[in-house]
């Protein structure tokens, strides 16, 4: 098995399907960059087209969500931003993150039969470890709708011990859920045949409908028991269900219902030894 990128193999793969290059038109393969995502940014304020994919085999400063890194280690996983210039408001930028997840887990299960999940908003989670991340980023300058970047990070071939110790207990890899590694190329690929399908689901209004269907479908977040973090406040419920345009309905102690579209989301799990007293633990 060939565990280095095949870049010839990806491009003519790319450029030979048509619905694929309406989204991929054009991939830069890096060594490595500080953030794949940054890079993005910087070629969208120089004007590149959408469908530029920055692809790196590592990254000294990747991104997380709220600020936090992403680990890259050189020459075993997947780091990627594809940038796009989207027609629609930005209102439905979140859109394509639940349209990057669907499409993660469908290539994921393709190449590999794991049946993975998502953590909402943008996790892609296996037996409740991190395996893939999504980081949405756009610049606004005045009121032409800005270029978005999808930032795509997943841990393909990475073991254990090659993570730091404060990973090794939340995350994994899916040569560690396989057991042997996987064909980074053909994975690849295969992300980019199911963006090009979610993607268009979010351009089609009624498409919107098919996709929230399939993040429900997989979204283990739905049912749990959850504490949510946004920028004014923190707060726990019932995580019950998933709005049109990708909003997570929270069902609170007073049975009231609250709507967040942006939060950073733990899993709770309610402790069933009586001697707790009905205390939260993080699942």
């Amino acid at each position: 098995m060939a565990l280095d990128l095949d870049l010839d193999k990806i491009e003519n793969h790319c450029l030979s399907h048509t619905k694929v290059r309406e989204w991929v038109r054009e991939i830069m393969l890096f060594d490595r960059v500080d953030s794949t995502n940054r890079v993005a940014l910087d070629m969208a304020s120089q004007g590149l087209p959408s469908g530029v994919v920055i692809l790196a085999e590592a990254q000294e400063k990747g991104k997380g969500r709220l600020g936090r890194a992403w680990f890259s280690p050189r020459g075993v996983n997947l780091y990627f931003s594809l940038l796009l210039r989207p027609y629609q408001p930005v209102r439905d930028f979140p859109l394509f993150s639940l349209a990057t997840s669907v499409a993660l887990i469908e290539a994921i299960h393709r190449v590999t039969g794991l049946a993975v999940q998502i953590k909402w908003p943008n996790d892609i989670v296996l037996n409740d470890r991190k395996l893939a991340g999504i980081l949405l980023e756009s610049e606004v300058r005045g009121e032409q709708t800005p270029p978005l970047v999808v930032g795509v990070g997943v841990n393909v071939n990475i073991d254990l011990a090659g993570f730091p110790p404060e990973l090794q207990k939340i995350a994994t890899s899916l040569q560690i859920a396989l057991g042997h590694p996987v064909d980074r190329t053909d994975l690849l690929i295969e992300i980019f045949n199911r963006l090009a399908e979610q993607y268009r689901l979010v351009e089609d209004g009624n498409g919107k409908t098919l996709l929230i269907q399939a993040v429900r479908q997989h979204c283990q977040t739905l049912g749990r028991r959850v504490r949510v973090q946004t920028a004014r406040q923190e707060f726990e419920g019932w995580a019950e269900d998933l709005q049109e345009d990708g909003a997570l309905l929270i069902r609170m102690g007073d049975g009231n219902q609250r709507r967040i579209l942006v939060g950073d989301v733990t899993h709770l799990r309610e402790v069933e030894d009586p001697s707790a007293q009905g205390r939260i633990a993080p699942a």
